[in-house]
């Protein structure tokens, strides 16, 4: 499973996050097609710099139309409208709805009301909706986060001038860890914080889980820095286990067909849940009803208990943290007279006890063919048996 690690050594905001995952091996090209999707008019470049000795990337976005302020709204139907991957807007979505909530918080304005002005830019959408497309282009699961360093002074805004930390970055970061520096900046932005609460809960630690690095990404902020450099380093790996807490959502649904029970389980799903799934239940009277189910990382409790409230219109989840222990599980492509086909392996202390093929390539294969499904399942055991012995197979986390 995919993890990212962001160290923000001399701050956090949109441009520097995006940055750091392009850096990390997210595909610019890839990035700015998606982002097409939301039917505005931008570009956007990267460009290397060296800040204190170190390689980074500088994300610069350029707006082609006149900037117009935006409300939670509009941005929404921005993002809802798009076709993005499930995960990737729920992520956006989550990222603008804290920035809303703290905007209205701090200006005493209901969150739907809430009208963005610099957040409602073109260059901070294409940071925030552009840093969760990387983030999906990585394939990234999870992702943690040191705590925020926080500056002082005061910042020139569309309300004039405001005290840092920004009000609207502590209302996001309420219940979360931050780190005090005495930098005479705004090293934190509100897109900044909501990015990193967004992705991650709010639960900032500088200890990052146990992984294998793969790639390493520096983001380049526009400030000079007395105590640090201005870099977001993003560290990509695999995580090592999978063992450990995670947390159960839970919702008992009466009123709802079970077609659109159904949707809200895949819905779940495509967003990132570890799984999902409904239970019949029996409640007061009598009456049949399901518990839709599903297990979450931490960081993504809230981003997905609000999905599964919207889903199915239930006024409430119950979540609580829940032990596991895992096996270790792999992909493995093997390749048949007729075609090729994922197989799941699963193994404990280096023994392999389960091999199943994917069904989806298997279904696939049997439709192109015409040979019975079980057939299939034969063949790509078959075929990893003997892959696995000659050492050819292609493995695939």
């Amino acid at each position: 499973m995919t993890h990212v690690h962001f160290q923000p050594v001399g701050g956090a905001a949109g441009d520097m996050t995006l940055a750091a995952l392009v850096a990390a091996g997210a595909s610019l090209t890839e990035i700015i097609s998606s982002l097409r999707s939301l039917g505005v008019a931008f570009d956007l470049a990267t460009e290397r710099v060296e800040v204190n000795g170190v390689g980074a990337l500088r994300a610069d976005v350029e707006y082609l139309e006149e900037h117009s302020h935006r409300t939670f709204g509009d941005i929404r139907a921005l993002i809802e409208d798009a076709g993005l991957p499930e995960r990737t807007s729920s992520r956006a979505l989550e990222a603008f709805r804290l920035l809303a909530v703290a905007e209205g918080a701090v200006h005493n304005q209901d969150t739907e009301e809430v009208t963005f002005h610099e957040v409602g830019a073109i260059d901070s959408i294409v940071d925030v909706v552009g840093s969760c497309v990387a983030l999906e282009l990585l394939d990234v699961a999870s992702v943690s986060c040191g705590p925020l360093p926080m500056g002082t002074g005061v910042v020139e805004t569309a309300h004039g001038l405001l005290p840092v930390p920004g009000p609207a970055t502590l209302e996001i970061l309420e219940g979360s860890r931050v780190r005090w520096t005495d930098e005479p900046r705004e090293t934190t932005t509100p897109t900044g914080a909501a990015l990193m609460r967004s992705f991650t809960g709010g639960g900032f630690t500088d200890a990052a889980p146990p992984m294998t690095l793969h790639a390493t990404g520096y983001g380049a902020g526009r400030m000079r820095l007395r105590s640090a450099p201005n870099l977001l380093r993003a560290v990509v790996g695999e995580l090592e286990g999978l063992e450990g807490s995670v947390e159960l959502l839970e919702a008992n649904v009466d009123d709802a067909p079970g077609e659109l029970l159904g949707a809200a389980v895949e819905r779940l799903l495509a967003a990132g849940a570890i799984d999902a799934w409904l239970e019949p239940i029996v409640m007061k009277r009598g009456r049949g009803a399901y518990k839709a189910c599903a297990l979450a990382l931490s960081g993504d409790r809230e981003r997905l208990a609000r999905l599964l409230m919207r889903e199915t219109g239930t006024l409430g989840v119950r979540h609580h943290a829940v032990g596991r222990t895992v096996a270790g599980r792999r992909r493995i492509l093997v390749a048949l007279p007729y075609g090729k086909c994922f197989v799941k392996v699963g193994s404990i202390d280096g023994e392999d006890f389960v091999v199943a093929p994917e069904h989806a390539d298997a279904a696939r294969l049997a439709r192109e063919t015409g040979l019975p499904l079980p057939r299939v399942y034969e063949d790509a055991k078959a075929a990893f048996g003997r892959a696995a012995e000659g050492g050819r197979s292609q493995h695939f986390s």
